[in-house]
């Protein structure tokens, strides 16, 4: 048995249950402290010239860490990897990723969250050596890095016409 300790007024069971799923949403929390401070995107890392630069830094990588936790937990999701990718990826990232990664001609509809997820892996130099279909956080930003790369690359490209 384990004891739960909490400050909150509890005076029903519906109450304590609500404790229960703060409690249980914790580990969620921690995860994205996890990705956006020091597996993932580093921001405990930065080094700013302005406190108001950094704000701004420490908010888009917030986002990002978002992002990869949810492609996480929609990859973790039976349901949802089966999924479009356009639900995190636009047309024009997962088109570029699919070039870089398939020797194959683009497909008519967009592939899966599973596909998106493991190509993002893959640009992080995710080899799924240990056959456990889950890339590090840090791999992912990785490749979520990468992607960015080349999206900046293809837009780079565009502007010389």
């Amino acid at each position: 048995a384990w004891h739960l300790l909490t400050s909150e007024p509890i005076t029903s069971k519906e109450e304590a249950l609500k404790i229960v799923s703060y409690y249980e949403r914790r580990w969620l929390i921690e995860d994205f402290h996890k990705v956006w401070k020091s597996e993932g995107t580093e921001v405990e890392q930065l080094r700013m010239q302005s406190k108001d630069n950094l704000e701004r830094l420490s908010v888009v990588l917030a986002f990002i860490a978002t992002r990869l936790l949810q492609l996480r937990f929609m990859n973790e999701s039976d349901e949802l990897s089966k999924s479009s990718c356009e639900q995190v990826l636009k047309g024009k990232a997962w088109k570029l990723m699919w070039l870089k990664l398939e020797s194959k001609k683009l497909p008519k509809e967009a592939p899966n969250i599973s596909w998106a997820y493991n190509g993002i892996a893959r640009l992080g130099g995710w080899k799924n050596t240990k056959r456990t279909g889950r890339a590090s956080i840090k791999t992912l930003w990785q490749g979520w890095f990468r992607l960015q790369t080349i999206l900046e690359g293809y837009e780079l490209a565009k502007s010389l016409d």
